[in-house]
This record gives structure tokens, sequence and C-alpha cells, in this order.
């Protein structure tokens, strides 16, 4: 039996996965915000990781966990406008990026015991180029799409620093393509209509959870792993530069310092 942590496990794809797992007898915890999401048989812990509460999250997990065979990293809420946490960060940049940073890092201990641990990181697949250095937490030109991509370039970048640190922990980055899944966010008229048409034309969720379980089941891939709808590809050099994995590190230590 593995035990499987799912931030964002009450929709989507990370909802599909724990439905999954637990088929198969596994543990599975999922994180959220509406208990009434989460699937029967789930452990559910509620916490709004847009918000720099991650701490007390991982705390609880270390007490009533002993070890993690797989950390999900999916939650994702998407805005047509540009808005700021409570502790002063862009909510894109906190939600898609910086919740991630932190459980990946902070439950790396849980992960180390298990027998062939996994991160899947549902931002991005590394091919989108560098990081945006002026515009880490776009405080102009604000545009609610280009943010999801720009976090997915700076996911890219956790994944790689984040295997030079834990090379015993496998990382997974997913492009799942068109999902039909509920799209959570508040949108704008124009956006709104996209997400629409995104929401009809989507594959359906269990397709995109086949493609990526093959994944975290092998227990023997090189590191870190990008899946663009279901198939190994190259991470992007520019979007896998080591020197930009340690300076986006460092950045985002400042970031929680403050």
């Amino acid at each position: 039996m593995r035990t499987v942590v799912i931030t964002g496990g009450t929709d989507g794809i990370g909802r599909g996965l724990a439905r999954t797992h637990l088929g198969r007898g596994d543990r599975v915890v999922t994180v959220g915000t509406d208990k009434a999401k989460a699937e029967p048989g789930a452990l559910f812990l509620r916490a709004d990781l847009e918000l720099i509460d991650d701490r007390r999250l991982i705390d609880r997990l270390s007490a009533e966990l002993d070890t993690i065979d797989v950390l999900v990293l999916g939650a994702r809420f998407q805005r047509s406008r540009r808005t700021e946490t409570a502790d002063g960060s862009e909510s894109n940049f906190a939600l898609s990026y910086l919740s991630r940073f932190l459980l990946s890092h902070g439950l790396a201990g849980l992960l180390g015991r298990a027998a062939d641990p996994v991160v899947l990181n549902l931002g991005g697949a590394g091919c989108f180029g560098p990081p945006r250095w002026d515009a880490l937490q776009q405080r102009t030109r604000y545009q609610g799409l280009t943010a999801m991509i720009r976090a997915g370039i700076l996911n890219a970048a956790l994944a790689v620093d984040f295997v030079g640190r834990h090379p015993s922990i496998q990382y997974v980055l997913n492009f799942p393509g068109t999902v039909a899944t509920s799209f959570a966010g508040d949108y704008d008229e124009a956006e709104a209509a996209q997400i629409g048409r995104l929401r009809a034309t989507g594959k359906p969720v269990e397709t995109a959870v086949g493609e990526i379980l093959p994944f975290l089941d092998s227990g023997a891939l090189a590191h870190p792993v990008a899946l663009s709808e279901g198939v190994a590809i190259p991470l992007d050099p520019q979007a896998s530069s080591p020197a930009d994995a340690r300076r986006l590190h460092d950045y985002t230590r400042e970031v929680l310092a403050r």
C-alpha cells in the first residue's frame, strides 16, 4: 500500500488520481478547501495554499504520516485580473509555484523514507523558456493565461533545483493538454468564453490520468522527467539551467523570509 498526498485533489486530474489510488487500496490524503468535493475514502485536509500556511500543513502531515510515496502538486486557481494574497504575493505565483516549492522541500523527509518516492507537479512540462526575471510576479502587464505559463516556467526550474538537492526523489513535470475539468478560477468575459470552449473540447480526466500513471509507477526514470500528454520530452535547456534554478531558489527563500 502506498501513501499518496494530493493538493488540488478535489477536482480534475487530482481527484481522478485520488480515485485511482483509492481503487488500488492506497492511502490517499487530499488537500483542498471544500471537503464536500473530496473523493470518498480519502483523508481530507483543509488548507488555503495561496497563503504561506503550508508550514502548518507540512507539520500536520509530518505528525500523521510515516512516509509519502507519491506527492501530487496540483492546486490551481486562475484569475483574469492580478490579485495579491494577504502575504503580498501575486496569487497565481503563490498557489501555482510557491506552494509547490514549500511542500516539495518541506515533505522531502517523508518522501525520502519511501522505496521509490515521486513528486508529480501538474504545473507544466518545462518547454517555455527561462524565467522572466523582470516579471516573476507580473506587477505590470498581467494576463491570466500568461500567468499560468509563467508558473510552469518556474516549476521547471524548481524541479531542476529539487532533484539536485534530493537526488533519490523522482520529479515528474506534467503538461496534460486540454482536459475537461472545472477550470476553477475567476474570469473576465473574454477568458470565461475561452474556458467554456476548453471545457467542451477537452479530453476526459480518465484519459489524462492514464497518461500519467506509468510514470508514477515505474520507479526507474531519469530525472527530472517532463511529460507532454503522456509522452516524455526533453527539458528545454533554457528552462533547465542549473544557474537559473539556484537563482530562483534563492529568490524564493527571500520571498518566504519577508
